[in-house]
């Protein structure tokens, strides 16, 4: 790795808790805060308030960005923390990364000078959140049908649109 870099998670799920203790395995500098009913995410500096946060090389916001009381998505932490508190802590020209960014929530991040970028809008994230989106939905049988498709065509056999009006799952 050329440089470490310092990474704020803030809020978020499991996925932001997973993100940072990878993170930190690459050798990043990884703060989290408002994830503490997350436990322990080792290599991690759990931060208990967000002084330090215009240091950060860059700050991630969880996926939606924001609940639907208009507050940054805080599901593991007690924590209620408005997307203005976090905004006015940094400086022109940070990087912030956010998930399912609202209109109004990127204009406000603009109007300060920051660089923001909805990490929820690239494909192949939108893709890969939708199968464990899928499972925790219940929709398992889906998902067992598409796993056993790509096997087939792995092992060389092709893909017949009538098996699966026919319950092959």
């Amino acid at each position: 790795m050329i440089r470490e870099w310092n990474i704020w998670v803030v809020g978020g799920d499991q996925r932001q808790v997973c993100l940072a203790g990878l993170l930190a395995a690459d050798g990043h500098a990884v703060h989290t805060f408002a994830l503490e009913r997350a436990g322990e995410i080792l290599e991690t500096e759990e931060e208990e308030d967000l002084a330090g946060l215009d240091l950060a090389d860059c700050v991630v916001l969880p996926l939606p960005a924001l609940g639907e009381d208009g507050t940054v998505n805080t599901p593991l932490s007690r924590k209620t923390l408005s997307l203005e508190a976090v905004l006015d802590r940094l400086r022109p020209g940070q990087v912030v990364c956010a998930g399912r960014v609202e209109t109004a929530a990127r204009e406000a991040a603009l109007r300060r000078g920051l660089a923001i970028h909805d990490y929820f809008a690239r494909e192949e994230l939108a893709v890969a959140n939708a199968v464990p989106t899928a499972w925790a939905k219940g929709h398992g049988r889906i998902l067992r049908l598409l796993s056993e498709l790509q096997s087939n065509r792995r092992n060389g056999g092709s893909y017949h649109s009538d098996t699966v009006g026919r319950g092959a799952a």
